[in-house]
């Protein structure tokens, strides 16, 4: 039986990783051992093997008999994929949470929109970039599904971190504000339709630019 600490460290470690291989700073195709990962973040080879199949479970990485494990990654066509993927549960998790949502998770999204704007108004691309996904975030946990929460979060990392993704652009920034606040509007008035069709058009938009 694995101790809690032990499991801990595996995710951990997995996560770090996971966020080398959406940046290509391990690139696709590349061998990579548990030695390696071992000496890197000076721990046991258990947890790092623990971590390397987690990461072959998601298809990262493959782990090919009597040759090793190499670095899979995500494709252009998967990034798409995703982004297909996304918009349906984030459509979903915008009517839950329109139904679900309590007193301090209004505020909490209001606190986001509010934050959006100070950054808009100073073009600070990397600050807007975070309280996006914490913004989406706070959406997925206002659903009240924990499913739904656990397959966003992986998807939003996955799009965040990816290198195939352009990073936002200061031009941007204002119309991805409107995005956002008309999606908090819908949930602030209760409408769920308005709240769908208000996060499928961000999420279209946001596709858009992304230049793939």
């Amino acid at each position: 039986m694995k101790i809690d600490g032990q499991t801990s460290l595996s995710q951990d470690l997995a996560g770090r990783i996971r966020i080398e291989i959406l940046t290509e700073q391990l690139a696709p195709g590349a061998k990579i051992t548990e030695q390696h990962f071992s000496q890197k973040y000076g721990v046991s080879r258990t947890p790092v093997r623990e971590a390397l199949r987690s990461l072959e479970a998601e298809g990262l990485i493959e782990m090919v008999p009597n040759r090793g494990a190499f670095i899979v990654g995500l494709s252009e066509a998967e990034i798409k994929d995703l982004y297909t993927l996304r918009e349906s549960s984030e459509m979903q998790a915008v009517r839950w949470a329109t139904e679900r949502r309590t007193k301090e998770e209004m505020e909490a999204l209001e606190e986001s929109v509010d934050f959006m704007e100070f950054y808009t108004e100073r073009l600070d691309t990397k600050r807007m970039r975070s309280i996006n996904a914490g913004f989406h975030h706070r959406i997925a946990e206002a659903a009240h599904n924990r499913i739904l929460l656990e397959d966003l979060s992986r998807m939003q990392e996955y799009l965040r971190y990816s290198v195939r993704v352009l990073p936002y652009r200061e031009s941007d920034l204002p119309a991805i504000l409107k995005e956002h606040r008309a999606i908090f509007a819908a949930i602030k008035n209760g409408d769920p339709d308005a709240g769908a069709a208000a996060m499928q058009k961000h999420i279209a938009h946001s596709f858009a630019r992304t230049g793939l």
